[in-house]
C-alpha cells in the first residue's frame, strides 16, 4: 500500500477496523488528498475516529459509520462476535445479539469527489455488494483495488472475476509477505482453495 499511495491522491478504507489502514492512507495522501473510512460496528467506529483524531488527520479523512452494500437505504444485520469484533459481518437472518445497521452505496459515498485513485475493500464476505454499488466509479475512474476474495463468499464469483478482468487485465494477490504475485482465473475459481485471496487489481 505504501508503494501506490502517493500524496494528493483521493482513496477509501472499506471496513476500515479500528482505522490502522486509514491512519497509514492518511499519511501517505498528505495534506492535499483525501481519505474516506467505512466501518458500520459503532463500537469500533468510535474508536477508528478516535485514530484519526489522535493522529491528527481528521481534517483529511470522512468517517461513515454504515455498512456498504449494493444498495441504500436497507436495513442490515450485523453479527459481532464477541471475542472478534473486527471479524464482524453482515448476516442474512436474525440472530441473538446481532445488531441492525443501516446501508449504503459506496458510489453515493463518493458521489463528488474527483477521480478515486485507491480503495481497499475488506468487509468479511460483502465485497461482492461492496462492488456493485461502486461499479459506475469504478469503471469510470479504474482505481487500485485491494480486496479480499473467497469464491464460498461470492453469489457470482465468475461473473465478477470476469467483471475485474475485464477493467484491470491480469490480477494479482498480495501474498502475507507483503509481495505481488500474479493470479489466474483458474486458481481463484479452484474450489478446493477454501482460503481467503487478498487480490489486487491495477491498470
Amino acid at each position: 500500500m505504501g508503494r501506490q499511495i502517493k500524496s494528493g491522491m483521493h482513496v477509501a478504507d472499506v471496513g476500515a477496523n479500528h482505522g490502522y489502514y486509514t491512519v497509514l492512507m492518511a499519511e501517505l495522501v498528505g495534506p492535499a488528498g483525501r481519505v474516506l473510512a467505512v466501518e458500520p460496528h459503532p463500537e469500533t467506529c468510535q474508536l477508528l475516529r478516535k485514530s484519526v483524531d489522535v493522529n491528527g488527520y481528521a481534517g483529511r479523512t470522512d468517517v461513515v459509520e454504515c455498512a456498504v452494500g449494493e444498495f441504500a437505504g436497507e436495513t442490515l444485520t450485523l453479527f459481532v462476535p464477541e471475542n472478534e469484533p473486527k471479524n464482524a459481518h453482515v448476516l442474512h437472518e436474525a440472530r441473538e445479539g446481532a445488531l441492525s445497521i443501516r446501508s449504503e452505496r459506496l458510489g453515493d459515498l463518493l458521489a463528488g469527489w474527483p477521480k478515486i485513485d485507491f480503495i481497499k475493500i475488506d468487509v468479511e464476505g460483502a465485497e461482492e455488494a461492496a462492488l456493485s454499488g461502486a461499479a459506475q466509479l469504478i469503471e469510470r475512474d479504474r482505481p487500485m483495488l485491494l480486496l479480499e476474495y473467497n469464491i464460498y463468499r461470492c453469489r457470482n464469483p465468475e461473473g465478477l472475476l470476469s467483471w475485474l478482468i475485464a477493467l484491470y487485465g491480469d490480477l494479482e494477490e498480495l501474498d502475507l509477505t507483503g509481495t505481488l504475485r500474479p493470479v489466474s482465473r483458474s486458481d481463484l475459481l479452484d474450489r478446493a482453495h477454501t482460503e481467503d485471496w487478498m487480490l489486487y487489481c491495477s491498470r
